[in-house]
């Protein structure tokens, strides 16, 4: 079983009217893959809980996790997420989960990124992922794919985060 651990919120950023990445600073992280995921619960003063699953924006490289997450207006948990939530409040995670979507530079490519809408976060992981192992070397590893498309659909452009 994977434990449940405390997570700081370090920054919230502010990515479209609808959308926040949430900036973690989580103590014992054990790190994660490019494409992965975290449930994040929420416990009320009542303690009634509730959790839910949001993938992972942030490159295995990157000292803090970052999880972008979409608004839904009848939502039980995004609205405290990118409403109420700010810098200093913590919140409790469990991950990193998933293990059948994700990519590494050591996997090599092609690679063909395909997203609808929010389903481009765990697709910015592994660009991220791909930019760092670039960025750390002075020409492209061999194994890392030497060009990485993306397709993405979304019911417009204010709807994208990047």
């Amino acid at each position: 079983m994977v434990p449940w651990r405390l997570a700081t919120v370090a920054d919230v950023l502010t990515e479209t009217p609808r959308t926040r990445t949430l900036v973690l600073d989580v103590s014992g992280w054990p790190g994660h893959r490019a494409g992965q995921h975290v449930d994040v619960r929420l416990t009320a003063e009542d303690g009634y809980q509730t959790q839910r699953s949001y993938s992972i924006a942030s490159a295995p490289q990157e000292a803090r996790l970052a999880l972008t997450v979409d608004r839904l207006d009848d939502g039980e948990v995004s609205p405290y997420l990118t409403e109420v939530l700010r810098a200093g409040d913590r919140l409790e995670l469990r991950g990193p989960i998933g293990g059948y979507f994700v990519w590494g530079v050591a996997l090599g490519g092609p690679l063909l990124l395909v997203a609808g809408g929010s389903g481009i976060v765990p697709l910015m992981a592994m660009l991220r992922h791909r930019a760092a192992a670039l960025a750390q070397g002075r020409r492209r590893p061999p194994q890392c794919a030497s060009t990485a498309p993306v397709l993405v659909a979304a019911m417009g452009g204010r709807d994208l985060p990047w």
